[in-house]
């Protein structure tokens, strides 16, 4: 064995929060963390993998799913107002609308007076500028 080879003896244990989920494990995490109802998280999952796909154009809706694609579809689908039959698009639409909203009370307010309002009105407007982009953007 060369010097720099490693021995399968020093190789860590795989991290058991990054084992494979079927897309009803996945489905059933983000139910339970998100407490989203069944239907709701399968379809943040279906927009999640359909946009996925739509970007890299091709589809990955065989893809395996782990636990780390669960955090990212809670933290980019979680609030989409799915219930009202809201899409990824239209909430898109709505936090540009929310974030200007934002930007322009950040602007407005008197800092001096009101340093705690000023910096939550900051941190809206980055927020909800930020759920306006679609992540893949340039």
């Amino acid at each position: 064995m060369s010097d720099n080879a490693l021995s399968m003896q020093d190789w860590p244990e795989p991290d058991p929060d990054l084992a494979p989920l079927t897309r009803r494990e996945a489905v059933e995490l983000l139910a339970e963390q998100s407490g989203r109802s069944r239907e709701v998280a399968e379809t943040m999952v279906r927009d999640y993998l359909d946009e996925t796909s739509a970007r890299l154009g091709y589809s990955v809706h065989r893809w395996g799913l782990d636990s780390e694609d669960v955090a990212e579809i809670r933290r980019d689908y979680e609030w989409v107002d799915y219930e009202q039959g809201e899409t990824p698009a239209d909430a898109r639409a709505r936090a540009a609308v929310n974030a200007a909203g934002w930007a322009h009370a950040a602007a407005e307010v008197d800092r001096e007076h009101s340093p705690g309002y000023a910096s939550r009105a900051d941190r809206e407007a980055v927020e909800w500028a930020e759920r306006a982009e679609d992540g893949w953007s340039a």
